[in-house]
């Protein structure tokens, strides 16, 4: 009986730890929830919507700059233009190189120096402007009703902002599209201002023609 009861009082001890143990939380539970305060205090990285490392913005990033699709108000200082025209292209006028060019036909071509005014450039892009080239302009016609032999055509380069852009159309289907008649009535205004200046009134005249 002696020994009996030490043995019965052990196993009641045991039996009375593993239920205090069961009751109360683990170490590692404990542990687990500091580490789950912490995280959740105010400005932590797990609140709802917030980003940390590398999904969070990178402010060194400048917002994209969306297309307006318009030329700039002010003309750039870098512009400039060059247009070939006529038939086969050989009269130019060109203020890249600042020189007009003149198609002699059977002689050739003769060249004078061009100088255009500030506010003759500023004229030009204003109403260059108003046709607007950063625009998708459509110079190929819808339909072509006929050939015809010779015809005229034209042939642009303009810089903006440091981009050229080149439009090119003719007349061998008789027919030009709306765009194609702004950009010609352009050259024609342009022309008028060159074809007046004294270095081109001196170049010779053109020999012969086109059939």
């Amino acid at each position: 009986m002696r020994l009996l009861l030490p043995v019965t009082f052990l196993l009641l001890l045991l039996f009375l730890t593993g239920c205090a143990e069961n009751n109360s939380p683990s170490a590692g539970q404990a542990a687990a929830n500091v580490i789950s305060n912490v995280s959740a205090a105010p400005g932590s990285s797990n609140l709802p919507n917030a980003t940390t490392g590398s999904d969070a913005p990178d402010s060194s990033i400048a917002p994209h700059t969306p297309v307006t699709g318009q030329m700039p108000v002010t003309m750039p200082p870098d512009f400039a233009f060059s247009v070939r025209f006529g038939i086969t292209g050989k009269n130019e006028i060109n203020t890249f190189n600042g020189t007009v060019t003149k198609d002699l036909v059977v002689k050739g071509t003769a060249q004078a120096e061009l100088v255009l005014t500030d506010s003759e450039l500023a004229d030009i892009y204003a109403r260059l402007r108003t046709i607007n080239i950063y625009r998708e302009l459509n110079l190929e016609p819808d339909t072509r009703n006929c050939v015809q032999t010779p015809f005229d055509e034209e042939h642009w380069q303009i810089r903006l902002d440091g981009e050229e852009r080149s439009f090119y159309w003719d007349e061998e289907n008789c027919e030009i599209t709306a765009d194609a008649k702004l950009m010609k009535e352009l050259r024609s205004y342009i022309f008028e201002l060159v074809k007046s200046r004294p270095a081109y009134l001196e170049l010779p005249e053109a020999v012969g023609g086109y059939d």
